[in-house]
């Protein structure tokens, strides 16, 4: 006869169901940030895209929102995407806004895209995050 406090019968299973949310939070979180990195990579991407476009004097006849939004599939952009020259610490010149890229006589300077990204992290069963990160690249005016 056994004694029936030593009885071990269904601990496997308790130990199952207290471990396995746990297990599935860390893989989800590990896929979703995964994702989420790779998204930041696409949108740095279509920012150099973007600042390549904009270095060239503006007779290229490229349009840096357009770029970005070509670079950033199958993701969207942010609309908003800033160009400004800027200096050699990274302190944007007054007068340095440009809606074109670079002038004729911003050559050797450097352009600055940039633009506010939200990310949206999405693990099951846990709230929703949203990081709001700037996504920028800068390359010399041609």
């Amino acid at each position: 006869m056994r004694n029936p406090i030593k009885r071990e019968e269904g601990v496997a299973a308790v130990e199952l169901a207290l471990v396995l949310p746990i297990l599935f939070l860390i893989l989800f979180g590990v896929l979703e940030f995964g994702r989420v990195w790779s998204q930041y990579q696409l949108y740095q991407g279509a920012a150099r895209e973007g600042a390549r476009c904009a270095a060239v004097a503006s007779s290229s006849n490229c349009v840096v929102q357009t770029r970005i939004n070509q670079a950033s599939q199958p993701f969207t952009a942010s609309p908003t995407a800033s160009q400004q020259i800027i200096d050699s610490a990274g302190v944007p010149l007054s007068g340095g806004t440009r809606a074109n890229g670079c002038l004729v006589t911003d050559k050797g300077k450097d352009i600055q895209v940039s633009w506010p990204q939200q990310l949206n992290v999405d693990i099951p069963f846990w709230s929703n995050v949203t990081i709001t990160t700037t996504i920028k690249a800068v390359f010399r005016c041609e």
